[in-house]
């Protein structure tokens, strides 16, 4: 049973893939100002648990539980609707879009069912300069990272 502070709690799940069991009956629970470490050596389970609550694996078995209520989470969307984001370790760029659509990319702002372009671009200034990155949100990520690009070298010492 969930405590009235606990914000995701997983019993019980168990993830396989051919050949291996990457989770087996594994439980947490995460409670209100708590912050957690997963560490364990290689093949130990900790990407995996995280894709299962990201919603990129689903869990052979067990529960999710999200304010004490089971939840299915099928996709990133489901995971986001519920409070659930992931920061990968290690992520690719997209080349062909813009830094603003690298940010928001599957969670466009829509305006009448469209991209709203203006307000990704704002809201993704608005980002940048809140972690003290001093890029601008719109060239292509292409030409940004390019190797002409300021960006790119190292500075001088």
């Amino acid at each position: 049973m969930s405590s009235p502070h606990e914000l995701l709690r997983i019993e019980g799940v168990r993830k396989a893939f051919p050949g291996v069991v990457a989770l087996d009956e594994v439980g947490f629970d995460l409670r209100r100002g708590e912050v957690h470490a997963l560490l364990g050596e290689n093949g130990a389970g900790k990407s995996t648990l995280i894709k299962v609550l990201s919603g990129a694996h689903r869990p052979d078995r067990g529960r999710v539980l999200v304010d004490g209520e089971e939840v299915v989470i099928r996709d990133a969307q489901d995971a986001a609707r519920l409070g659930i984001a992931t920061i990968y370790q290690e992520f690719n760029l997209v080349p062909d879009v813009t830094v603003a659509e690298n940010i928001f990319l599957g969670r466009q702002p829509r305006r009448f069912g469209l991209i709203d372009h203006r307000r990704m671009e704002n809201d993704a200034a608005l980002l940048l300069d809140r972690v003290g990155v001093n890029v601008s949100p719109a060239p292509r990520c292409a030409a940004w990272a390019s190797p002409s690009s300021r960006w790119w070298r190292s500075p001088r010492r």
